[in-house]
């Protein structure tokens, strides 16, 4: 007779205090899909999510140095869509309210606005976008885009029907609005009435109403505003109601999806989220959409501290952050855009929701670690196509490969990375080279590792990942011919 869930459960947790991480792992898994058979969805994530906690995975990665390898990552259709770039990733935030970027500016709806000049030097590199939130009814904020125009960074504008979908008309602001978006002459990002899938929005509960809505909208910008990407756009949770508010392949060009990593869900300590790697929120919409569009994660934020103990997370946050980040190009080659949420919302957010301080630049450690993160030439400063911004080829080393299990490389330096999970909070990556230690990396995300390749012949290359204690938790391993 089968096991049932709380038998299972059980045992898993048994496991988990004896130490028997993996064997615990497959327990919650087989736990999930219990839940999933009877149709809990939300019972399932959260066995899963104990799974992944106690799970130990080692992926490699190889870095081609020959600038003209295949970068391009296509839909099935084999083209790009609106401001899609041929490779990498571009850079964006939210930046209007961090204290520490200078003065202010208003826009056409006396909103105020901060440039993106000091918070790029602060993090060491150019974004290629920033984004602010605009109430439907309100202007299209002219101003705000010129100014980005004139240092080539490229509005991502949050639309947001917060009156409902009825004041959602074919009427004069409407096409006022896609005109004057127009006239900017530089491309536009348009993540219209995001998040719908929540209870938290008054445009959401009907699908059909919707689509609809969303359908007029990206008629009327692709008849007056060629130049505006419309980014449908999620939240993480919850999944189930998310494909219904699809409004079709035809009517998207961009869909995004916005999670935070915080160390308690709701502000209830009993729910701690600190073991959790953002890199899995991206899953479920990836997996629904990323053959067909390019993913943009439009809100990402790691909180240093939340209202609930006041205590500093800084090294949690910048942890989070170096996952995520590192997680892109190897796991999620099709998240061609990511914003980071540079806000303090125990300052800035409506009562009620002044929960976490997800800034940037108010912590040393946050800070740092988001300037590591970003540092690769796979994060773009720039939007492709452009201002002339981006060469058509990457750079060297910025295509990032799975390691096959037969790889060939001509001798030198082979760049080489891992994407790693495990049950320990912080753990090393070791690489041999026929059985000889060449290099030890402590991955707080993925670090690279250079390795010498001097002569012809077999070399075996093993990774091996070792937890906080220097105990091996998983191990995998390539043949490589050098040529």
């Amino acid at each position: 007779m089968p096991e049932s869930a709380v038998t299972l459960r059980r045992k898993a947790e048994e496991a988990v205090l004896a130490g028997r991480y993996s064997e615990a792992a497959a327990l919650f898994r087989k736990e999930a899909a219990i839940y999933r058979a009877n149709g809990d969805v939300n019972g399932a994530k959260v066995e899963e999510m104990k799974a992944d906690r106690y799970s130990s995975e080692l992926k490699l990665y190889r870095h081609l140095p020959d600038a003209k390898a295949p970068a391009v990552s296509l839909p099935k259709a084999g083209e790009l869509a609106k401001w899609e770039p041929p490779y990498g990733c571009y850079l964006g935030g939210f930046i209007d309210r961090d204290e520490r970027l200078g003065t202010v500016f208003t826009d056409e709806n006396s909103q105020m606005h901060r440039d993106p000049v000091l918070f790029n030097e602060m993090t060491g590199k150019n974004h290629a976008s920033v984004f602010c939130y605009v109430s439907y009814g309100k202007r299209f904020p002219t101003r705000w885009a010129a100014r980005l125009r004139g240092q080539t960074c490229a509005a991502h504008i949050a639309w947001e029907p917060n009156g409902g979908l009825d004041i959602v008309q074919d009427d004069d602001y409407l096409r006022t609005f896609a005109q004057d978006a127009a006239r900017t002459r530089c491309p536009i990002f348009l993540r219209f009435a995001s998040e719908m899938n929540g209870d938290w929005t008054r445009y959401g509960g009907n699908p059909e109403r919707y689509i609809e809505k969303w359908r007029l909208v990206k008629s009327v910008m692709d008849r007056y505003a060629p130049n505006v990407a419309m980014v449908w756009c999620v939240n993480a949770i919850p999944e189930p109601p998310i494909a219904s508010f699809y409004p079709g392949d035809e009517y998207v060009d961009w869909v995004g999806v916005n999670f935070y990593s915080v160390p308690f869900h709701d502000n209830n300590r009993a729910r701690s989220a600190l073991f959790e790697n953002p890199s899995d929120s991206i899953k479920y919409v990836y997996k629904l959409y990323a053959a067909k569009k390019p993913i943009m994660v439009c809100e990402y934020g790691a909180s240093h501290r939340a209202s609930l103990d006041n205590i500093d997370r800084s090294a949690w946050a910048g942890r989070k952050i170096a996952e995520l980040y590192a997680a892109l190009p190897r796991l999620y080659p099709r998240v061609k855009c990511i914003d980071i949420f540079d806000n303090d919302n125990l300052k800035y957010a409506l009562p009620g929701r002044q929960l976490n301080d997800y800034s940037v630049t108010d912590s040393p450690q946050v800070l740092e670690a988001y300037k590591k993160s970003i540092a690769p030439d796979y994060f773009l400063p720039a939007v492709w196509g452009a201002w002339g911004g981006l060469p058509l080829t990457p750079p060297t080393n910025t295509v990032i490969a799975p390691m096959p299990e037969d790889a060939s490389s001509p001798r030198g330096i082979l760049r080489v990375s891992a994407w790693a999970r495990t049950y320990a909070e912080t753990f090393t990556v070791a690489y041999k080279l026929n059985g000889k230690l060449v290099a030890s990396v402590p991955e707080a995300g993925a670090r690279e590792a250079d390795l010498p390749l001097e002569k012809p012949g077999k070399y075996t290359l093993e990774a091996v990942l070792l937890d906080d204690k220097g105990r091996v938790a998983t191990r995998t391993d390539t043949v490589i011919k050098v040529l």
